[in-house]
């Protein structure tokens, strides 16, 4: 893996900048990245400019590459929300890898953005969190939540969901970092639905993003067979988890019932001592 990853600073949505004809910038949102090794990771990304101070209007009609690390590069237009998708290829070897993102445009002004991508063997156990429900992360460190998340995750990787919109998603890693939480891929429980179209003449496939929004869930588990306990302290959480097939981990009293198994901790502490 590059070297120029430290974990627990990398950000999930980068601002690259590039002077252009109108004197602004692009700004490029880019997602953490999960997928199984040797496999591909389908991103979706959205490109902006902001030419008018506080207005980020989307670029549309934009050809935007992809890579990840050294692998082979694909390519994929923006459409009118500035959403762009491709199917990048990643390595065969689990690790955290970085995903480059360009745009080159008729003026000549290039942007160049980076995200990450986390590539796990499938087979390994997945832990999924509810992030916002973490103690500590906001106003200082926790000790019982971040020794409960800390057991929790030997052997098994750790996934963190959120409501937070990815542009907070750096600064969450810097701030799950300081409290003392496994670092992990940040997701959005939703994202853009997409499909895939084939047309032209060579009948290409295409991703095609769509404007509703779907639970990350299935997706993951589709990817990730080993993403199979999900942790939170909240019944709307809870009940996402079981309607993807995850048991639950319930921290509190939250009065919630669910068609799968369901474990209570009486707190973060019971959890730390007694695991799930």
């Amino acid at each position: 893996m590059n070297g120029r990853n430290t974990y627990g600073t990398l950000l999930s949505a980068m601002l690259a900048l590039a002077v252009g004809g109108c004197g602004g910038h692009y700004i490029v949102t880019i997602p953490d990245q999960v997928a199984p090794a040797g496999g591909e990771t389908t991103t979706v990304v959205r490109l902006q400019r902001n030419d008018f101070f506080v207005l980020a209007p989307a670029v549309k009609e934009a050809a935007l590459r992809f890579r990840v690390a050294d692998g082979p590069e694909r390519g994929a237009y923006t459409d009118k929300f500035g959403y762009a998708a491709a199917a990048v290829p990643v390595p065969d070897r689990p690790g955290r890898y970085p995903l480059t993102v360009s745009h080159l445009d008729i003026y000549g002004d290039e942007v160049v953005a980076t995200g990450e991508v986390h590539v796990w063997d499938p087979n390994r156990p997945v832990i999924a969190v509810d992030m916002d429900c973490l103690p500590g992360r906001l106003f200082g460190s926790s000790a019982e939540g971040a020794r409960a998340l800390r057991r929790l995750v030997v052997g098994a990787h750790v996934v963190y969901l959120t409501r937070e919109s990815t542009r907070h998603h750096g600064a969450a890693h810097k701030t799950l970092t300081q409290a003392g939480y496994p670092a992990g891929p940040i997701l959005t429980w939703r994202r853009q639905r997409w499909h895939i179209v084939r047309d032209g003449r060579f009948k290409l496939p295409r991703i095609v993003v769509e404007s509703r929004l779907v639970s990350q869930l299935g997706g993951l588990r589709k990817l990730l067979p080993g993403l199979t306990v999900g942790v939170c302290d909240s019944a709307l959480a809870a009940k996402a988890y079981a309607a993807a097939g995850l048991k639950v981990v319930l921290v509190g009293k939250a009065s919630v019932e669910v068609s799968t198994e369901l474990r209570r901790r009486s707190s973060w502490a019971d959890l730390a001592e007694t695991g799930p």
